[in-house]
């Protein structure tokens, strides 16, 4: 029980212990952030939407710089050109590994900032590299240090939304993983056109970022509950020194649930469309010869898929669960609301996805209209963002508290085999060709199709049954 004064709520163990059990103060308790207003609630969705995009815009806004990289530094190789934007992926793998756990103990709000403050440090550090060596590192340094908008804004959206109300969110924040890497790809091509100078390009992402952290410094609130619930503990144990306190949240971390992405071949498709529509051929390939910032303007294609993929989400992502949810009462009687209630949605992205890779490889092999290919990239960009928006949903729904540290499990293994892919990328394209390249991602694609369908059916027992949750 709570000393006279407070009026925090607190409850008694059920085993006689002298211990008390600190919870929110009653149902409709505004300080916690599933009741707050609609209004404070989205205004931390755009923040960390806002983070969330910019760093993917960053990984991208160097690739249309990379000739200009490699005539600065004097490089005469494809690969070392390529390995700014490579490790850079790669740090926003390695990034979640320290920062979801971390806010897990300290709260989501000062891993935002300081992150992304680091991040802008760094940044201005990557426009002022003197050499390739500095530049690759202090890229890797700041796609770690930039993976929390991407890796925790997923989470957050959990700590202030209620699951049948996640979907419209969790669209928004969508968007920005998987657009950021198409925007960047499009402001870059323009911002090297018109400067003639690649250091513009990291200068544009400080500016950004700089802005960024100001309003999130003003703005952001903790979202965190157990972080909160914590802090409230800590107040209650100076005002009662001998009293035992301890939060409702004081559980074992539960095993994570290994996660399947499609993401990484996102940047594989990127690095098509710069040989694609560059303003020369490369490797023997053919290219449609746009030139200037016209060549960033490529990334439409799979940009305007999100955006359309991001509409159809917000509009359809909450009522397909609560649809599923009411099948699934008439069916079994039994009403429940389990995260496999998520997968009819991805399974629409996973069939889509491959069919947008197909159109675009054998489009482009055969020389045809260039609406065509890109035509291919926006079915492709649609079942992209369909695909992640709903496993981040599935991971947010299924870990709940612990929703940070499932996602970095999943963003570590998709950055890394991005990383991968942006290195060899053009050289698998140089070896197959647009067509049985594409091919072979629609293939991969085609493979991990069946996952949510068996998980649709073996998920719930596979979570109670092998991780106890």
């Amino acid at each position: 029980m709570s000393s006279p004064e407070s009026t925090d709520k607190v409850q008694l163990t059920g085993d006689g212990r002298d211990d008390a059990v600190i919870t929110w103060d009653g149902p409709t308790d505004s300080n916690n952030p599933q009741n707050w207003t609609d209004g404070r609630k989205w205004l931390n969705v755009i923040l960390v939407s806002i983070q969330g995009t910019l760093s993917p815009i960053c990984s991208t806004v160097l690739a249309l710089g990379s000739q200009d990289v490699a005539f600065a530094f004097h490089l005469h190789d494809a690969y070392t050109p390529a390995l700014p934007v490579a490790l850079y992926v790669l740090g926003l793998g390695i990034g979640p590994l320290f920062l979801a756990p971390l806010s897990e103990i300290y709260g989501r709000r000062i891993i935002y900032l300081s992150c992304f403050t680091v991040f802008t440090i760094l940044n201005v550090g990557c426009a002022l590299a003197p050499n390739i060596a500095a530049l690759s590192i202090l890229r890797l340094l700041s796609g770690m240090a930039g993976s929390a908008g991407p890796s925790l804004g997923g989470s957050s959206i959990g700590d202030m939304f209620p699951r049948e109300r996640r979907g419209k969110a969790q669209a928004l924040y969508g968007f920005g993983p998987t657009c950021g890497p198409v925007i960047g790809g499009v402001i870059g091509g323009f911002i090297v056109s018109g400067t003639g100078n690649w250091r513009w390009l990291m200068w544009v992402i400080v500016i950004a970022s700089g802005v960024t952290v100001l309003f999130c410094l003003i703005l952001q609130k903790e979202t965190y509950g157990p972080f909160l619930l914590r802090k409230k503990l800590e107040r209650l144990r100076k005002e009662n020194p001998d009293r035992q306190y301890r939060t409702e949240f004081d559980v074992q971390v539960k095993q994570l649930l290994t996660a399947f992405r499609i993401y990484a071949i996102l940047y594989l498709h990127l690095i098509t469309i710069t040989l694609l529509f560059s303003d020369r051929s490369f490797y023997g390939l053919f290219s449609y010869h746009w030139t200037g910032g016209t060549v960033g303007l490529a990334y439409l294609g799979a940009g305007t898929g999100s955006v359309i993929g991001t509409i159809i989400c917000a509009l359809f992502l909450n009522r397909s669960y609560r649809y599923t949810a009411a099948r699934h009462e008439k069916r079994t009687g039994s009403a429940v609301s389990i995260p496999e209630f998520r997968l009819p949605f991805l399974q629409v992205g996973m069939i889509v996805t491959p069919i947008g890779l197909i159109i675009f490889g054998w489009s482009a092999e055969k020389q045809l209209h260039w609406a065509v290919p890109l035509f291919g990239a926006l079915i492709f960009g649609l079942g992209m963002l369909m695909g992640y928006v709903c496993i981040q949903t599935y991971l947010v729904d299924a870990f709940e508290e612990y929703a940070a540290s499932a996602l970095a499990a999943a963003i570590v293994t998709r950055c890394v085999v991005s990383c991968v892919f942006t290195v060899v990328g053009f050289q698998l394209y140089r070896s197959l060709g647009y067509a049985w390249g594409s091919m072979l991602l629609a293939l991969l694609c085609i493979a991990m199709t069946p996952i949510p369908f068996w998980l649709q059916h073996y998920g719930p027992k596979l979570r109670s049954k092998q991780f106890n949750f």
